[in-house]
């Protein structure tokens, strides 16, 4: 316990004494006056503060056992501060001034006794702050080092993917041919290597071996003579 401490509850426990002193002797004035044997006047007053004390105390137990107060204990509490202003304000004359006098004592000996039984809520420990390590300055003039992140282009959301066309091969001389004469069935050597763009001997090479009757382009003595062959 250091001074700080000691002095605070010292001074509220003499706080307490003196306004206990004064609650004391008005209740006992107002007890004789009412009639009561001197031995109950004299013990009256330690059963009304004292019943203020003990119902205070029994809270703080609670309390401290994480328990709800108990509800004896908050009547007691209600009922001593009652009747210990009630007896303090009957003991003083009949004027605002004498009854607001009179009433001090049972405030003060209230305020006391909190005091002294209940303690401070701690205050709320604040987060420790970790320290970040900042990154190093970067120098714009050293072109070896990256001024910063590269971004990459922005991606549209409606985007399509680019399609990517391929030209079509060229057809070779023997498929020039084939395809001419699929088109010209009954047509002559001219006239297939003319359809397909070639010459008269590529279309000849390249040919098929018929199955039916081909038109054939003959020479007989200079002239050009069409014979049709049959399988």
């Amino acid at each position: 316990m250091n001074l700080t401490t000691f002095t605070s509850r010292a001074a509220a426990a003499l706080v307490a004494a003196v306004a206990g002193f004064a609650s004391y002797r008005h209740i006992y004035d107002v007890a004789t006056e009412a009639g009561e044997h001197q031995g109950v006047a004299a013990v009256l007053p330690l059963a009304i503060d004292g019943l203020i004390l003990v119902a205070t105390l029994a809270m703080l137990d609670d309390k401290r056992h994480q328990r709800r107060p108990r509800l004896s204990a908050r009547v007691a509490l209600v009922f001593g501060i009652l009747a210990t202003l009630a007896a303090n304000v009957a003991s003083a004359e009949s004027t605002v001034t004498a009854r607001l006098v009179a009433a001090v004592p049972a405030v003060s000996f209230l305020l006391a006794v909190e005091v002294l039984a209940r303690s401070g809520k701690p205050l709320p420990v604040a987060a420790p702050v970790e320290l970040v390590d900042e990154p190093a300055p970067v120098d714009p003039w050293d072109y070896a080092q990256p001024i910063g992140p590269v971004a990459s282009p922005p991606v549209e959301p409606d985007a399509k993917p680019a399609v990517t066309r391929t030209r079509p091969r060229s057809l070779t001389s023997a498929q020039k041919v084939a395809k001419a004469a699929a088109k010209l069935p009954t047509g002559t050597v001219a006239q297939v290597a003319a359809k397909a763009g070639v010459s008269e001997s590529t279309a000849r090479r390249y040919l098929p071996s018929p199955t039916g009757p081909v038109a054939a382009e003959t020479r007989v003595n200079g002239t050009s003579v069409e014979v049709s062959t049959g399988a």
